[in-house]
């Protein structure tokens, strides 16, 4: 019987120097969270993020997407002194999936495509142009079904709006994230 206790001891005293183990080498690996403090950086990830100006994007598609990014990027709205400025171009496209026989659309891709530019906001406009830091497009594709009826359809294609804009913003946040934290300021 002594020696049934003694396995479980010595299973969870292994137990216990493993996760140490493990937690000493995740230390030593470099990770740092994204939206942390860093080590020698004054400013954080968010609050470079909340100095960035938003240009206003052209269509109601860009509206719902400059909306997106504003709750994003600096909660407390346009920022009074900005330092970074973000131009967007956002282009939209669908593509029928799903045909019956009858010729009747079934099933849709809606695509949306943004492509981003962050630079230094330049206040005295008679100067040189602001350099650009980073560039990129993001693309989400989202599906949604094509109901008979025209105002189903219509808000079927509404909500798959939606919801790509909102990772299209969610994605922008996350790569001016990562650029903030590669290149502190």
């Amino acid at each position: 019987m002594l020696s049934k206790y003694s396995n479980i001891n010595s299973n969870k005293i292994l137990l216990i120097a493993l996760i140490i183990v493990i937690n000493c080498l995740l230390g030593a690996c470099g990770f740092n969270p994204l939206y942390g403090n860093q080590i020698g950086v004054d400013i954080a990830v968010e609050e470079q993020l909340a100095l960035i100006k938003i240009n206003q994007i052209e269509d109601r598609t860009g509206q719902l997407l400059r909306n997106n990014l504003l709750t994003r990027l600096n909660i407390e709205g346009e920022p009074k002194k900005p330092y970074y400025i973000l131009d967007v171009k956002v282009r939209e496209s669908r593509v029928n999936l799903g045909v019956k026989k009858t010729a009747v659309v079934t099933r849709g891709n809606l695509k949306i495509s943004a492509k981003y530019t962050l630079a230094q906001f330049n206040i005295n406009k008679s100067t040189a142009k602001p350099g650009v830091l980073t560039t990129s497009t993001v693309t989400i594709i989202s599906s949604y079904d094509i109901p008979q009826a025209q105002y189903m359809a219509l808000a079927a294609l509404k909500n798959s709006r939606a919801r790509a804009l909102k990772e299209i913003a969610d994605e922008i946040k996350t790569r001016l994230g990562v650029y903030f934290r590669l290149n502190p300021q």
